[in-house]
């Protein structure tokens, strides 16, 4: 054999064996009649059930959203928050709506700071009565039904009444999760009533009835809603939350409202993005990451390489260190959304990256001398005539503050651990922020929920979200790419490992599965490198109308599901 074919040969097999391959990924679920996508085998029924029913994408994604405050009380519930993202055929309107839980009135900018040390408390911002904000879950999914869906709050609340009242079976990880707890529910009468059996924890596999809630569920059905907020249930929930402590009052929860806002809109590669506003920082920072992304020739590097790796942190470095100073609540402080989002901004950001080796961001980037041409549960379906919905929602850490209110079988949330207790102080997930996102009477916290849809030629493609507090937008981000740059289908998009890096900490996350040759590129350009599993979940719905195709995806890395399945 010659050289110049030993040579050939040789080139080609270290093609084949470091280039990565599709088909070591599932394919995602097809259908011809819709689809949905959600983190949990129950709450993707629910949405087809509701799918089947008449309902459209918004009452779909509201029962699946309802279906997971039975079946996953850990990640979202009654008691927490969400944003929507929804597209309606009928009028063309994107609306991004926002059922983020707001500070109570008796909030101060110093509750979570130790007057004797000048230091922020260790766990009073996520943990009992004064880690609670004003829940608004409820108040929103009730908005969507009544404003933008087809069915009535019964029969979208039903699949998850039955849920409640007859039960499910244990899965892996609520069974995990209740044993990581199991120490906070035996103190309590109700909850040990709840979450055991034989005086030991529920186990896999075991089945879990929720009366309570199930009450609370019948009830919201009957009022939509307003006993929760000026009834009986408020009752309960303030009572609840001051026996631990916290300042919720009545007129918290008789004042709470809705609020729809104007989402983010940017292109990317001849798509057109949409995505959540502040109080989210999701919609920013993912346009900010992929418009200094735009300047790189990713299609042209290997998925999942060094190089393409190297520039996606890079990207994130940045956004994350302006997240820091820039973002709070709109309705508090001047935030400077066209000019963050701005082409122009992002250039200028690009100029800081090399391509080969670690350019570390210092500080936050000036938006302001910008004159910008003006352009932790998640759910996403598209109905059969391409209506879009997008839910992200949650309770902040696990099972939210503890704080449990027996008589509605419900947890609140922890979310006031998203203000700032401090300019420059960590939350519980890393982050640091500035005074715009300090604590105030009626203020919603900055947030990293991301609810996404993404069109291609005025065209619903692709309806996206995660949970995973900052990993949400990188996950999300990095389901573009991989879909827009790289070709892959939903499913592999959403299952590629994936890395995270958000400036403070000076760390690049990458998971696991990221080859050793990666995480030592990624070392040899200057960054700091820790490798572990401990990733957020996303869920994604594509469409192909010309073909009248859907595609579904839930990622691999948890136990939920995609639906309606349909065989080829």
């Amino acid at each position: 054999m010659s050289k110049i074919r030993t040579t050939f040969y040789l080139i080609l097999l270290a093609f084949v064996f470091t280039t990565p391959t599709l088909a070591a990924y599932r394919a995602p679920v097809w259908s011809k009649d819709g689809m949905a996508a959600t983190p949990h085998a129950a709450a993707t029924d629910a949405a087809v059930e509701i799918l089947r029913a008449g309902g459209n994408a918004v009452d779909a994604a509201v029962a699946a959203a309802f279906a997971l405050s039975v079946v996953e009380q850990y990640h979202s519930g009654l008691g927490g928050g969400e944003f929507a993202l929804l597209y309606l055929t009928g009028n063309g309107r994107t609306i991004a709506v926002d059922a983020r839980e707001c500070a109570p009135q008796a909030a101060t900018a110093d509750m979570f700071i130790d007057s004797e040390t000048g230091k922020p408390y260790e766990k009073k911002s996520y943990r009992g009565g004064w880690a609670v904000g004003v829940p608004g879950s409820v108040a929103g999914r009730v908005q969507l039904i009544e404003k933008y869906g087809r069915l009535s709050p019964g029969q979208v609340i039903e699949p998850a009444l039955r849920l409640a009242r007859d039960g499910f079976l244990v899965d892996r990880v609520l069974a995990a999760r209740i044993e990581s707890f199991q120490d906070n529910f035996a103190e309590d009468k109700t909850t040990r009533g709840i979450f055991f059996r034989d005086g030991a924890p529920l186990k896999r596999g075991e089945l879990l009835k929720q009366p309570q809630l199930a009450r609370t569920l019948a009830a919201i059905s009957k009022d939509k809603g307003r006993s929760f907020y000026h009834g009986l249930f408020a009752g309960y929930i303030v009572s609840a939350c001051q026996s631990k402590g916290g300042i919720l009052s009545s007129d918290d929860l008789a004042d709470y409202r809705v609020i729809e806002r104007e989402p983010i809109r940017f292109e990317y590669r001849g798509y057109t993005i949409c995505s959540m506003p502040p109080p989210s920082s999701g919609g920013i920072c993912l346009a900010e990451i992929l418009n200094i992304l735009e300047g790189f020739p990713l299609n042209y590097l290997e998925q999942g390489g060094g190089e393409a790796c190297h520039l996606f942190a890079s990207a994130c470095e940045a956004a994350f260190a302006d997240r820091s100073q820039w973002l709070g609540d709109p309705d508090f402080n001047p935030i400077p959304v066209e000019e963050l989002v701005s082409q122009e901004y992002a250039d200028r950001l690009r100029e800081r990256i090399d391509r080969h080796h670690r350019n570390p961001v210092k500080g936050p980037g000036d938006p302001w001398n910008i004159n910008p041409d003006r352009n932790t549960s998640h759910i996403s379906v598209i109905d059969r005539d391409g209506n879009m919905c997008a839910i992200t929602t949650s309770v902040n850490t696990s099972f939210g503050s503890l704080v449990f209110v027996p008589e509605l079988g419900i947890f609140l949330n922890s979310t006031m651990d998203d203000f700032s207790k401090q300019a420059g102080a960590p939350n519980s997930f890393d982050l640091v922020g500035s005074n715009v996102n300090a604590v105030a009477p009626g203020k919603r916290p900055l947030s990293s929920m991301s609810p996404t849809l993404v069109f291609k030629d005025g065209k619903p493609s692709m309806c996206l979200g995660s949970v995973g507090g900052p990993k949400i937008i990188t996950s999300v981000a990095q389901v573009i790419i991989n879909v827009v740059d790289f070709g892959m289908n939903i499913q592999a998009a959403i299952d590629a490992p994936r890395v995270h890096m958000q400036w403070k900490p000076d760390i690049l996350y990458v998971e696991a599965e990221i080859p050793p040759e990666v995480v030592r590129s990624l070392r040899l350009r200057g960054w700091n490198v820790e490798q572990k599993s401990l990733w957020s979940l996303s869920q994604g719905v594509s469409v192909d109308f010309g073909a009248g195709e859907f595609f579904g995806a839930s990622d691999a890395r948890g136990v939920g599901t995609a639906g309606p399945r349909l065989v080829r």
